[in-house]
């Protein structure tokens, strides 16, 4: 730290700096300071862990505080510090900013989560919304070390400087005013009590403002400087005076009276802080070094013991400052060389009873539940919590039996004990020196023993004999329960002895666990481990395994016990472990791993593992809800009814995200480039208590429909990540399994490729379309052009048909006609043969008429280059008599036809049109020819009679059925309406393609074109 002196100071200055200078000697600033003289009891009962400077711990650790999520945040010499149960951070200013002064000494963070920092001469900081606000002297904060701040039950902001007490109006700092009575112009210490009080050490006395109060009110206690203030949980306020010791100064009921306070100070301990913890102990950090002290009462004694943890122990400096207890039940402990946990132990070893050479290392449980160890002495001391109090007490004599039976086991000695009575039963003859793998025993007439390789004895009460039932084999542990006995073998098989014989179990029946080393019956199932795993027996008559995330949890077991609560204990090579029995029935039901199982080890204070080498099973379970276990340590104990869950879950804080090779904070509405497909998700969870025994499970919405455990790994992996939205949410569990309600999360984004985006998709469709529709449009051209092939093909075969008519059959009737002339020009005029030559010519010059004509349809020689429309008019002409009047309508600009296109729809409109003339007596006609980009439009209605009924296809007549015929040739669309006395419409509508002789074509039916379009 740098000196605070400075030369030419003023007198009172110079006073205060060498306060200064004490303060920080008592926080262990002071190298030349020797320990103060304590006490000699070393702290008991509690797991360390250190964390010196050399695992990245910063140094001069002046004050710790935890925030909302679980951290841990340190004030010290070197800035300000986060700490997550795993990893040290250092806060860095935000941004553009800086901290006054990284010589950090005071923390509080507010309920809003503001960091309201003190330091040791450069006024106040707070943090808040990344953002620093400074206060020195021109915001009303005068020079000097800031040791404490605080909010009072208003919710102002307090601080304690060596030049004044100061409070925050919102935008400085103002001094107390006159009305409130505060005396001195220091202040050296701050405190808000549970009721809201808020207590202040000035340096000189102590003064309290109450809750809502006006006016500081004395207690009339004097103090030194820089004494400290803590509250316990019972509401009694104590103080530290580092040259009077502690004593207490208020409770409940307000200030204790003097005479009060002296019989309860205990001068001897100067302590430069001072903490309570949640179960009534003080903590206190011993001015000029000495490490820290506990203080607290042992059950029914009002004598304080005092107990010791300094560097011997394993602290990392003997120059301890401050001691926080946080929301998980640890104390930390805050040095010059580092940071400092204490957890109490929830499995105490027991201390040694007896003499040294007679340790306790065997229990045995009597029939009325009471549980007893015993040694190589083979004399019984009974278990229960009268001598865990004796020994809390400072008394460690263990009582013995009180009526019970207790049988005892060593050296080839068997012996029972009832009130104090001992009764020796010599093993009997036996040829081959045996040695007790296991007993079982049910009060002084029952008794079972396995020796050697092949004896099973039964002591009935009148001497020891071999149950004809069982085979000659040595077992490796027995259990009794009422008449039912088990036996467990080597070999991994199991017999279960009852009055109605021997049921006996092998791998055949699923029992595949290894040589057997455990047996518990409880609600009608037996349990049974072995150096391999545990399994139960089933409903089926079949036994099935109980699996277990945790490897090797359920092997080496030789212990079991069931609480009050259904709590399943196993005790084995992975040391102690409790789960629910409804878990381990749901594991063989489902198959699936062990749920909510909690495993204690040497951090919880068991000293050891199970005993191997033991002839009882290692855990017992006394009807006081104390669990005694037997290990390689000696014995320990563990009380079920006061064990202590971790209530707080952890708070999960998800850190960066790695894609490619790139990695950056994940943070929401995150935009990751295009492209990416795999990515890790870093992320990490604040547990104070048991940080290795976090579990994890993770979910990303997008891709997984359920949550994923993930075991305590805290990176989790993708693949095959297509672009979209996501969200990560990640949740947490601590030891005991308490999961985190809230799961974290973060929203992010996978930009699309160009080939991945909605455009490229809707390219893609369009793109679909068009060549769908090229393809239909190739289809239907390749078509249309086979029908323009045949259609002209017929056109040339008329044409061929009409020459051959014309040049032969035309032709030779002609001359027929003309020879049959001068023959009848050279018979008389009255000759009757003559008249009747003149009639044959006319028929025959008639039918050369009417063949003229057919082959003038064949040849189309009727519309030649006339328009449709136009040509369909002089159908009028051919009818003789009166004609209905015939209307045109022309719709776009006419356009030459195709040949047989022009033939076929000409001989459809003429056909309507007589049809139209003939029958249906129409008085008015309509022709319509709609010359269209994309088809040819013809159209032919009259106000005619309509077909009767409707009916467009009539026995005897063809016309329409001509009609549509020629329509389906071309591939035009034909439809007819008609209703009685209401008309008849025909309409033909043909695509250009079909229709036209030249088309105007796109880029598409330009690309479609093929090379027999015409």
């Amino acid at each position: 730290m740098p000196s605070i002196l400075r030369p030419a100071a003023p007198r009172r200055v110079r006073l205060r700096a060498w306060a200064l200078v004490a303060w920080m000697a008592c926080l262990g600033g002071n190298a030349e300071s020797s320990p103060a003289s304590g006490p000699a009891n070393v702290l008991q009962g509690f797991d360390h862990l250190a964390w010196p400077i050399e695992r990245g711990a910063p140094g001069d650790i002046w004050d710790i505080a935890q925030a909302a999520d679980g951290a841990l945040w340190l004030a010290t010499g070197s800035g300000l510090y986060r700490f997550d149960g795993r990893r040290f951070e250092r806060q860095i200013a935000p941004e553009g900013q800086s901290f006054t002064s990284r010589n950090m000494t005071t923390l509080e963070i507010t309920p809003d989560g503001a960091f309201w920092i003190g330091t040791y001469n450069a006024g106040v900081m707070r943090l808040a919304d990344g953002r620093i606000q400074a206060f020195g002297e021109a915001q009303g904060i005068p020079s000097g070390l800031i040791p404490r701040i605080t909010a009072d039950a208003d919710g102002r902001v307090w601080v304690a400087v060596d030049g004044g007490l100061r409070w925050f109006d919102g935008t400085r700092f103002q001094p107390p005013p006159a009305s409130m009575h505060y005396p001195g112009d220091n202040a050296h210490w701050l405190l808000r009590d549970s009721r809201g009080t808020l207590w202040v050490s000035t340096g000189t006395t102590i003064v309290h403002l109450p809750a809502y109060g006006t006016r500081f009110e004395p207690t009339g206690q004097a103090v030194t400087a820089f004494a400290t203030l803590a509250e316990r949980a019972d509401g009694e306020i104590w103080l530290a005076d580092r040259m009077h010791g502690i004593s207490p100064l208020a409770d409940a009921h307000g200030v204790i009276d003097h005479a009060t306070r002296d019989v309860r100070r205990l001068p001897g301990l100067k302590a430069s802080r001072l903490r309570a913890s949640s179960d009534g102990s003080l903590w206190a950090s011993r001015s000029g070094g000495g490490g820290v002290l506990r203080v607290h009462a042992a059950p029914g004694s009002d004598t304080p013991r005092v107990e010791r943890f300094d560097v011997s122990q394993g602290l990392t400096s003997t120059y301890a400052a401050p001691v926080l207890e946080d929301r998980e039940g640890n104390l930390w402990v805050g040095t010059n060389q580092g940071l400092d946990r204490l957890r109490s132990d929830l499995i105490r070893a027991l201390p040694m009873i007896g003499t040294p050479v007679m340790a306790r290392h065997t229990l045995f449980q009597a029939v009325d539940g009471d549980v007893y160890a015993y040694g190589e002495d083979n004399r019984p001391w009974r278990l229960d919590r009268t001598l865990l109090a004796g020994i809390e007490a400072g008394r460690s004599r263990a009582e013995p039996p009180r009526g019970d039976v207790v049988w005892s086991t060593v050296e080839g000695k068997v012996q029972w004990q009832r009130d104090g009575e001992v009764h020796e039963t010599p093993l009997p003859d036996v040829p081959e020196r045996t040695y007790v793998h296991a007993m079982a025993f049910a009060g002084s007439a029952s008794a079972w023993m396995c020796l050697g390789r092949r004896y099973t004895l039964h002591h009935d009460g009148s001497g020891w004999r071999e149950d004809p039932r069982l085979p000659a084999l040595g077992c490796s542990v027995l259990s009794l329960h009422d008449d039912v006995l088990a036996l467990g073998y080597p070999d991994g098989d199991l017999r279960i002895v009852r009055s109605d014989g021997v049921r006996h179990y092998t791998a055949a029946d699923g029992l595949r666990v290894g040589p057997l080393t455990g047996l518990l019956l409880h609600a009608g199932r037996w349990l049974v481990a072995g150096e391999n795993g545990l399994a139960m027996l089933g409903d089926d008559g079949r036994f099935h395994a109980v699996s277990s995330a945790l490897e090797g949890m359920l092997e080496g077991i030789n212990g079991l016990a069931v609480d009050g609560d259904a709590h399943l204990w196993l005790f084995g090579n992975r040391g102690l472990v409790r789960v629910a029995f409804d878990d381990v029935r749901r594991s063989i039901d489902t198959g699936d791993a062990l749920s909510g199982a909690r495993v204690f080890d040497a951090v919880d204070g068991l000293p050891g593992l199970a005993l191997q080498a033991s002839t009882a099973p290692t855990l017992a379970l006394g009807g006081d809800g104390v669990l005694w276990m037997s290990t390689n340590h000696g014995l320990a104990w563990l009380d079920t009814h006061a064990l202590r869950r971790n209530p707080v879950a952890p708070s999960v804080t998800i850190g960066g995200v790695a894609h490619g090779q790139l990695q950056q904070p994940l943070r929401d509405g995150l935009v990751l480039p295009e492209g990416t497909t795999q990515l890790q998700i870093d992320y990490a969870a604040t547990s104070l208590s048991r940080p290795d025994r976090v579990n994890y499970r993770t979910r990303l919405v997008g891709v997984d429909t359920d949550w994923h455990d993930a075991g305590d790994l805290t990176r989790a992996s993708y693949a095959n990540l297509g672009p979209g939205r996501y969200r990560f949410e990640v949740q947490a569990s601590n030891e005991d399994g308490l999961w985190s309600v809230h799961p974290a999360a973060r929203e992010f984004r996978i930009a699309p490729t160009f080939v991945q985006t909605a455009a490229f998709k809707v390219l893609c469709a369009v793109l679909a379309v068009i060549v769908l529709a090229f393809a239909v449009r190739l289809r239907s051209r390749q078509v249309a052009a086979r029908v323009r092939t045949r259609l002209e093909e017929r056109h040339e075969e008329r044409e061929r048909i009409a020459r051959e008519l014309h040049d032969t059959l035309l032709q030779g009737t002609q001359g027929l006609i003309l020879r049959l002339h001068a023959a009848s020009q050279r018979l008389p005029q009255d000759d009757p043969l003559r008249a009747e030559l003149g009639r044959a010519m006319d028929l025959a010059e008639q039918a050369v008429a009417e063949g003229r004509e057919r082959v003038q349809g064949l040849r189309q020689t009727a519309l030649g280059t006339r328009e449709l429309g136009a040509a369909l008019l002089l159908v009028r002409d051919e009818i003789h008599g009166a004609a209905p009047a015939i209307a045109l309508v022309l719709e776009g600009e006419p356009r030459t036809l195709m040949p047989c296109a022009a033939e076929e729809l000409y001989l459809i409109g003429r056909e309507a049109l007589l049809n139209a003339i003939r029958h249906a007596r129409a008085e008015a006609i309509e022709i319509e020819v709609g010359y269209g980009r994309h088809a040819l439009r013809l159209r032919v209605r009259d106000d005619g009679i309509g077909l009767p009924g409707g009916d467009i296809a009539r026995p005897g007549h063809f016309g329409i059925s001509g009609m549509r015929e020629r329509a389906e040739r071309l591939g035009a669309d034909f439809r007819l309406w008609s209703r009685p006395s209401a008309g008849t419409e025909v309409q033909v509508d043909v695509t250009a393609d079909r229709a036209y002789l030249h088309v105007r074509r796109g880029w598409l039916r330009r690309a479609t074109r093929t090379t027999d379009t015409p």
